[in-house]
């Protein structure tokens, strides 16, 4: 059994403070960069991005040009002196084996893309795989292949569902289409960040969901200057004969910070985050979100960015603060779950079960009210997924301990379990 563990108690409601604003001080944000990573402008028509070759450890340490994986944070940080995409350049992306979203932090130089950043979830197929996410997206979901091969849902706090009486479309913004549908997630402001579902898998046929839009951060002491594309689109849904067999993957999330926002944006070029094509079964839109002393942005991004304007103070916040509300599977049965789970669908798996009987999964959640619903998500390999009610053990708000009992899991093969808190 495997069990990716996130914080998901943060992305049910909009916890913080999105819209007013205390103070007019223009003040330049600190972004914490230290240039460590270098200069990047590609000179490539086209650029890949390894994530997997970041160092692991904290993200405030120096850089190698790789960039630096924090556990902690879920994330893959670069610290750069300035960016340049220029027009005809396509920056792409290899997924770190976390899956984690992607940091951009530059001072003192300026961000400039007038080319691509390309993070879009991958097309579903006719074979039955898994779809790959963008990076700090979640893949789309198995079709049906043959009885060993049922398929799955699509992975994600939001990821539509599969099962032999309905297909569903990945939710995130809001939720998706079709008769199982994935559930809305996250907020305004993106925090913490994180991408878009995946569709969920034909249970009939082969026809895999699109994988979910990938999720990037983009914080710059100076301007951060948009003359190309930003994509983090959800994946389609492999359209064969004039239908679509299953569900598409939501957009991801596209956040900006920084002193100045400037550029034209507006389809086909801008910041762009919009589900991935299913017609009754498309998936929701993503989120895109700037926060700058002055935004001068022509055109409407896709779907509309919300905003600050201006900074509320001289440091940028970049991730949850320490009182945002937590929650994480520590234990499944008698087994601990790794501190940085993987949640894959192959092995070693992070958990190893040797029963069929029912299993406790305890749930440890911070900054919680003991009156929240904490739901478990059960994702399988091969079979629908299903949503597990969980309770209270012990515990008050500041910190507490959650059950929900595990059934009906087959052995040998995987499933994947995530933990959600949300207010009634």
């Amino acid at each position: 059994m495997s069990g990716r563990v996130f914080s998901y108690g943060l992305l049910g409601l909009s916890i913080l403070a999105l819209v007013g604003r205390a103070s007019l001080a223009l003040a330049v944000p600190n972004v914490y960069s230290d240039g460590s990573d270098g200069a990047f402008a590609p000179t490539a028509a086209t650029t890949t991005i390894d994530l997997d070759l970041a160092t692991t450890g904290s993200w405030n340490q120096p850089g190698n040009g790789n960039g630096v994986y924090d556990p902690a944070k879920w994330a893959v940080v670069f610290k750069y002196s300035s960016v340049n995409i220029a027009a005809g350049k396509t920056v792409k992306f290899l997924n770190h084996r976390s899956g984690a979203p992607v940091v951009w932090l530059v001072q003192p130089g300026d961000i400039t893309i007038a080319g691509t950043v390309d993070m879009k979830g991958g097309t579903g197929d006719r074979v039955g795989g898994l779809t790959t996410p963008g990076p700090g997206g979640f893949a789309g979901g198995r079709g049906y292949v043959d009885a060993n091969n049922k398929g799955c849902a699509g992975r994600g706090p939001g990821g539509g569902g599969h099962s032999p009486t309905g297909i569903g479309a990945a939710g995130y913004a809001y939720a998706g289409m079709g008769t199982a549908p994935g559930i809305a997630y996250g907020n305004a402001r993106i925090l913490p960040l994180i991408g878009g579902s995946g569709g969920g898998g034909n249970a009939a046929s082969a026809h895999s969901g699109g994988g979910g839009g990938g999720a990037i951060l983009l914080a710059c002491a100076g301007t951060v200057s948009i003359a190309g594309t930003v994509d983090v689109s959800g994946g389609a849904v492999y359209a064969y004969g004039g239908a679509w067999y299953a569900g598409g993957g939501s957009g991801g999330g596209i956040r900006i910070i920084a002193n100045r926002v400037i550029g034209v944006i507006g389809s086909p070029i801008g910041l762009l985050a919009p589900g991935g094509a299913g017609e009754t079964l498309k998936g929701s839109a993503g989120r895109v979100r700037v926060e700058a002393n002055t935004i001068n942005l022509t055109g409407n991004s896709v779907p509309d960015y919300t905003w600050i304007e201006p900074l509320d103070n001289d440091t940028a916040v970049l991730w949850p603060p320490d009182t945002a509300p937590r929650i994480r599977v520590v234990t499944v049965g008698t087994q601990p779950v790794p501190a940085d789970a993987l949640g894959q669908f192959n092995p070693p798996g992070d958990v190893l079960l040797v029963t069929t009987d029912p299993q406790p999964v305890m749930m440890e959640a911070n900054n919680v009210p003991t009156t929240w619903l904490v739901k478990l998500r059960v994702t399988q390999r091969n079979g629908a997924s299903s949503t597990i009610d969980a309770a209270l053990v012990s515990g008050d708000e500041t910190s507490s301990v959650w059950q929900a009992t595990l059934t009906g899991i087959p052995l040998n093969d995987f499933v994947v379990v995530q933990a959600r808190a949300t207010g009634l």
